[in-house]
């Protein structure tokens, strides 16, 4: 399999999920690893917004976006994380079903939490308590598990025989902001029994620059990658600055999820 590798951001996050679409658009296969700035506050393609806490998004200076995949809600914090997506049309992938698909490349992230110290993880086993707005709280095919703890999730979209799959690692985890942006039925000193943070789990702090370094080779080995590295190209850029002004940034669609899955 061979994929452009984009090592991008801090973007925005209505800028990230443009960036996305952008390339399931009209890029080529890639696998982009970016990072958050300002930190978002990310919905499912259909999660209602009534599930978020809107005030405490715009105290903390949390931007809200829409991803256009499926899900839970998710916090993205800035240096707490490093996200991943990955568009591919590749029929080894194509081939398997939604949740085939989605486990086998969330074997890269797995592999990635392994050479981080995280020897015990693994794709799937997350025994959460499911039926949460908090989309680290509910079991999904993608889930990576270390510690006995979720530090992974991702979700995909298909269109036009291709693939767009996206998803985080987490580095650092706080319940508390979590919990103050996502309520949950799940109360907040108990969000640390279900989810963490990979620094935590090893014992050791581990830096944004280490784990994109670990999330490239894990996908090289789990998906047999080859990569190459260039940047967006001239389209991709013009396509990502319109969603980004409009879709990603209109209240239809962030507000109210109303418009087209793609545009």
């Amino acid at each position: 399999m061979r994929l452009r590798l984009l090592v991008d951001g801090p973007r925005s996050p209505r800028a990230n999920m443009a960036v996305d679409e952008a390339i399931l658009l009209k890029g080529p296969d890639t696998l982009r690893v970016y990072t958050w700035s300002p930190p978002g506050l990310s919905l499912g393609r259909r999660t209602p917004v009534a599930s978020v806490n809107l005030h405490a998004a715009a105290r903390l200076g949390v931007e809200v976006v829409r991803r256009p995949t499926g899900g839970a809600a998710l916090y993205h914090g800035e240096m707490a994380e490093v996200t991943y997506s990955i568009v591919a049309s590749d029929p080894s992938l194509l081939s398997l079903s939604v949740e085939e698909s989605a486990a086998r490349i969330a074997e890269g992230v797995a592999e990635a939490a392994r050479l981080l110290g995280a020897g015990d993880a693994m794709v799937g086993g997350f025994q959460g308590p499911g039926g949460e707005s908090l989309c680290y709280l509910n079991p999904g095919a993608s889930d990576v598990v270390a510690g006995g703890r979720k530090v992974s999730g991702s979700a995909q979209l298909r269109v036009g025989g291709r693939l767009l799959q996206h998803g985080t690692l987490l580095l650092t985890f706080d319940p508390s902001v979590w919990w103050e942006l996502i309520p949950t039925r799940t109360p907040p000193g108990m969000l640390g029994r279900y989810v963490g943070g990979l620094s935590d789990i090893v014992g050791s702090r581990i830096g944004v620059e280490e784990a994109v370094e670990a999330l490239i080779e894990g996908f090289r080995r789990a998906l047999g990658a080859e990569f190459y590295e260039a940047p967006l190209t001239a389209a991709e850029a013009a396509e990502a600055a319109r969603l980004a002004r409009g879709k990603y940034g209109s209240e239809r669609w962030t507000i109210h999820g109303g418009g087209a899955l793609v545009q």
